[in-house]
């Protein structure tokens, strides 16, 4: 063997060992979310950027159905934390440890996409709406949008579907006359005809929609890991904001979507979602909280339900003005 070959199987047996000791030291890390959706690009993003792993963590997220699926497998232990919205306070009203740590969007993004004849809200009497599970953002989307416009849930049927991708199939197939969806099923929806009866974002209405959800006694165990998790969060939502194309790539991949195809829906979809309304710096929000506990007629202090020491230490250790240079 000549003194070239040797010097180079030595080198690839270097790299190969340096692989080893850095994925021995990441920290794994589950993390649930509820469904494939634009509002996740920021955990999707810091995943296939490598910001995970920069940061000291092995994180494979695990898409689940609807948020209180996500909340049961946080509770049960099957999950460190979850980047989810609000429907981690149904179960932690009722004493489960979960708080929010941060909170990257603040309002409802959904439309409601309803059959071509559906004109006006008042046409939505008895009506079949989907969402994806009780007790999930959307079916707390849908009713309060529509007391919002005057229109009561009860005059409605609420069906649980599933995911945007199962609730869009059956509006196709006719199986449910409305969903709440977001960009790029808006674009895919006006294509096919159907109505944009409302946009929910114009309304205003504030709701932890997606943020990052975890037990006190996970934070007390692992702080570091989660502030690690945050970091490249974090990260990841300057780089989206930043940089269009790449989040147009990763919304691409992740929502299977052809990049030439469907490029009017990506970008539609960047500018609604993630331009507009994702927040820079993904503080939990107390005035969205106080909007979900009021849905649920619960008047308890919403500070209760959010850790925010993490989002301020990240502050003030100069991370997140470092990211703005």
């Amino acid at each position: 063997m000549n003194k070239k070959l040797i010097a180079a199987v030595l080198f690839y047996l270097a790299i190969l060992n340096l692989s080893f000791v850095e994925s021995a030291k990441a920290q794994a890390l589950k993390v649930g979310f509820p469904s494939i959706s634009v509002e996740f690009v920021p955990l999707f993003a810091a995943k296939d950027k490598g910001l995970f792993r920069k940061y000291g963590l092995d994180v494979d997220p695990i898409v689940m159905q609807g948020g209180t699926q996500v909340v049961q497998a946080v509770m049960g232990g099957s999950l460190d934390l979850a980047v989810m919205g609000g429907a981690f306070l149904g179960a932690a009203v009722k004493g489960a440890d979960l708080v929010m740590v941060a909170t990257h969007m603040d309002r409802f993004p959904y439309s409601l996409v309803v059959k071509p004849e559906i004109k006006r809200v008042e046409d939505l009497k008895n009506k079949k709406l989907a969402i994806s599970r009780f007790g999930s953002t959307s079916e707390a989307a849908l009713r309060l949008s529509l007391e919002r416009v005057g229109v009561s849930p009860k005059n409605v049927v609420i069906l649980q579907v599933g995911g945007q991708s199962a609730r869009f199939a059956a509006l196709k197939s006719g199986s449910v006359d409305g969903t709440v969806v977001i960009s790029p099923f808006t674009v895919a929806a006006r294509r096919l005809g159907f109505n944009i009866l409302f946009n929910m974002a114009k309304l205003g209405i504030p709701y932890p929609q997606e943020g990052v959800v975890v037990s006190r006694a996970y934070i007390s165990k692992n702080r570091q890991a989660v502030l690690s998790f945050l970091k490249a969060y974090v990260e990841a939502i300057r780089d989206i904001k930043a940089d269009k194309g790449l989040a147009v790539s990763v919304m691409a991949k992740h929502l299977k979507m052809d990049p030439s195809k469907d490029k009017d829906a990506l970008e539609d979809a960047y500018d609604d979602i993630i331009a507009e309304q994702t927040i820079d710096v993904p503080r939990p929000s107390l005035p969205a909280i106080k909007a979900a506990l009021e849905l649920m007629n619960v008047k308890n202090d919403p500070k209760q339900y959010v850790d925010i020491s993490l989002m301020e230490e990240l502050e003030k250790s100069g991370f997140i003005s470092s990211l703005k240079k």
